[in-house]
């Protein structure tokens, strides 16, 4: 069997990546990459696998650095930061995508999501639909139809959109609807390449308390 680490995109020199063992596709070397794509890495102080898979796009990966920085700064998110990990951990809980859920849940829980939210995270679609059913609040449920029925149909009953804009602002909804599109992507990249999983960072959560916002 190949060994991942030996394969390269043909515009690249292979170069010796520590952090490569089943990736199918190379992680970007930050050396040789455009200063955009260097500069939209350092978004975080720690290294997250999926920024160096995504940077092989050169020309898209600041535009989805900027939208994805975006979510960190409450300057520039609308939606309360718990509303994000709910989407997030929602969206990444049904697409399968364990990578991605795995670097969402310490931001939850540094933000303290209640436990029982996260234990919940992975509920049938109708426990969200009746109230008599776990742990979400009446904007929790509203939020999660919008996302159930995304991943589901690519689409949104009307019923549903008209429920969200009791609770929601018109930028919210949207903003809503962009970052299940955002992860949803993320899904795809790490479940498809096989990405690997992020080396420990030492002092997680007070990190990811002063670089989010």
């Amino acid at each position: 069997m190949t060994d991942p680490a030996t394969l390269t995109d043909s515009a690249e020199q292979p170069y010796d990546d520590p952090f490569r063992k089943t990736c199918l596709v190379p992680y970007v070397d930050p050396s040789r990459a455009p200063v955009p794509v260097q500069e939209g890495l350092k978004m975080l102080p720690f290294r997250r696998n999926i920024f160096y898979l995504l940077a092989n796009a050169h020309g898209q990966f600041p535009h989805v650095a900027g939208l994805i920085g975006s979510l960190l700064d409450s300057n520039t998110r609308k939606i309360r930061l718990l509303d994000w990990q709910l989407v997030a951990l929602r969206t990444t809980t049904i697409l399968g995508a364990k990578y991605e859920y795995n670097i969402n849940l310490p931001i939850a829980e540094a933000f303290e999501m209640p436990e029982e939210k996260i234990e919940a995270m992975g509920c049938p679609a109708d426990d969200v639909l009746n109230v008599s059913i776990g742990p979400w609040s009446e904007r929790d449920r509203v939020i999660l139809r919008v996302v159930d029925e995304q991943l589901a149909t690519y689409s949104n009953k009307p019923e549903t959109i008209k429920d969200a804009l009791t609770l929601l602002t018109h930028e919210e909804l949207i903003e809503i609807l962009v970052v299940i599109g955002t992860y949803a992507l993320a899904c795809r990249v790490v479940n498809g390449l096989k990405i690997d999983d992020d080396p420990p960072v030492p002092g997680l959560k007070d990190k990811l308390r002063k670089a989010i916002r």
